[in-house]
C-alpha cells in the first residue's frame, strides 16, 4: 500500500456513480489473508481517463490499487489468498481492533552545575604616603678675617721683599647639605587563592507515573 495523488475521490465527482451497489466498499475493513486488519476503506479513487475505480484510500490516507482486492460480505481482502480467507472467516485470536495506552513514568537524573555563592573577593592596591623623619649631622664652614699682634718678629731681607711684593689668599666656605635618595623594596606579599572541597548533598524529588486501572462491564455489575 502506498500514498497516491494521481486519482480523484469518487465523492468529488458528483456526476459519477458505480455500476453496481455491491461495488461500494466504503466503510468496510481491509484485511490481509491472515486476518490482520489494515484499516477502514474511506473512499474510492477514480482514474478519469480510464473511467473506472483504480484504487481505494484508507482512513489513515494510505492507498492501494483495486486489482489485488476481493470483496466479501463482511470485509475486503488484500492479497492472493483472499478467497480462501473469505471461506474460513476470521480466525480465533486475530486482532480486529486495537488501542494503545502509553504507560509513562518520570525518572530523575541528578547532576550538578557550578553556581556562584554570592561572595566575591576583590583585592586591589592603592598608593598611600607616609612621612619619614631622621636626623643628619651636617658640617658647615665659615671663613673669617681677623688681625692679631705678633710682637715685631724680625724677618730677612728676602722674606721682607717677598712679603712686600703682595699676596693674595682665597678661601672658600663649604657646607654639607642633606641628600635624599629612595629605592623600592618588596616587604610582603598578598596571595589570593581558592581552595576546593567535596560535600554530599541529599536530593529529594517527586516523580509521576501512569497508573493503569482496567474497568470491565462485569466489575460494574457486581
Amino acid at each position: 500500500m502506498r500514498h497516491d495523488k494521481r486519482y480523484e475521490k469518487l465523492d468529488a465527482l458528483g456526476d459519477w456513480k458505480l455500476e453496481h451497489k455491491s461495488q461500494d466498499i466504503r466503510g468496510m475493513p481491509l484485511v490481509s489473508p491472515a486476518g490482520e486488519q489494515f484499516g477502514i476503506i474511506d473512499d474510492l479513487l477514480v482514474d478519469r481517463d480510464n473511467e473506472r475505480v483504480m484504487a481505494v484510500r484508507l482512513e489513515d490516507g494510505r492507498v492501494t490499487p483495486v486489482e489485488p482486492l476481493d470483496i466479501h460480505d463482511n470485509c475486503v481482502v488484500y492479497g492472493e489468498e483472499a478467497v480462501a480467507y473469505a471461506d474460513r472467516g476470521v480466525k480465533e485470536g486475530h486482532v480486529v481492533d486495537e488501542e494503545v495506552v502509553p504507560v509513562v513514568e518520570e525518572r530523575v537524573a541528578v547532576g550538578k552545575r557550578v553556581a556562584d555563592r554570592g561572595r566575591v573577593i576583590n583585592v586591589h592596591t592603592d598608593v598611600v604616603t607616609d612621612k619619614v623623619s631622621e636626623d643628619v649631622h651636617l658640617r658647615t664652614e665659615n671663613v673669617s678675617v681677623e688681625k692679631r699682634p705678633v710682637d715685631d718678629r724680625r724677618v730677612s731681607t728676602k722674606d721682607a721683599n717677598a712679603m712686600l711684593d703682595g699676596k693674595s689668599v682665597t678661601m672658600t666656605e663649604r657646607n654639607e647639605e642633606a641628600v635624599v635618595a629612595k629605592d623600592a623594596v618588596v616587604t610582603d606579599e598578598v596571595v589570593v587563592k581558592k581552595t576546593a572541597g567535596d560535600k554530599v548533598e541529599h536530593v529529594d524529588e517527586t516523580v509521576r507515573k501512569t497508573k493503569v486501572d482496567v474497568d470491565t462491564d462485569d466489575a460494574r455489575r457486581r
